[in-house]
């Protein structure tokens, strides 16, 4: 008989008013799945919304920003051209002021590079004029005259024999008749 009980249940087959409450039984339970999923994710929507806003202001931020490195940008490259003048102005201006400088000897990007080239220079026409007033004072004491006339002094007789003596004498009163 056992066997006839699970014969007639696998046999009997639902009814509508079966198949309605189990649709309202799902239905239940859908409602309920949908209620905890709710549940669960209201936290994550309000983190997600709050993020949503605050990568909507950072987006907001990062063009401001954007917009305020272009204009840097543009301040500092014009800038750059304007340092770039000046430094070739003071280039200009050294050259000018110091007529013993050459353009090829003054050189460099930056003030300051300008500057130790001008120090080099410097050091160059002091070492160029050093060479040359020692020349100059060399060439001086080479050629120098004593200042007014010799003293007018006889050949002297230190040395000579009497005989030399008395020529040179004789020479002396020469010349001394032939001047009158």
């Amino acid at each position: 008989m056992a066997d006839e009980t699970k014969v007639e249940t696998i046999n009997e087959t639902p009814t509508a008013e079966d198949y309605e409450a189990l649709r309202q039984e799902l239905e239940a339970e859908k409602q309920k799945a949908t209620e905890l999923v709710e549940q669960a994710t209201e936290d994550l929507k309000e983190k997600v919304t709050g993020l949503e806003a605050e990568l909507a202001a950072r987006t907001g931020e990062l063009e401001t920003l954007q917009g305020q490195l272009a204009t840097l940008r543009l301040d500092f490259d014009g800038a750059k051209a304007a340092y770039a003048y000046a430094v070739e102005d003071y280039k200009q201006m050294v050259l000018q002021s110091n007529p013993l400088f050459t353009p090829d000897i003054i050189g460099g990007d930056t003030i300051y590079e300008v500057k130790a080239s001008v120090e080099k220079a410097n050091a160059l026409v002091g070492k160029v004029r050093e060479g040359i007033e020692a020349q100059a004072s060399a060439l001086s004491q080479l050629s120098a005259v004593p200042a007014g006339a010799p003293a007018r002094s006889g050949q002297s007789t230190e040395g000579l024999s009497t005989k030399e003596k008395i020529n040179l004498g004789l020479e002396q009163a020469r010349r001394a008749r032939k001047e009158l």
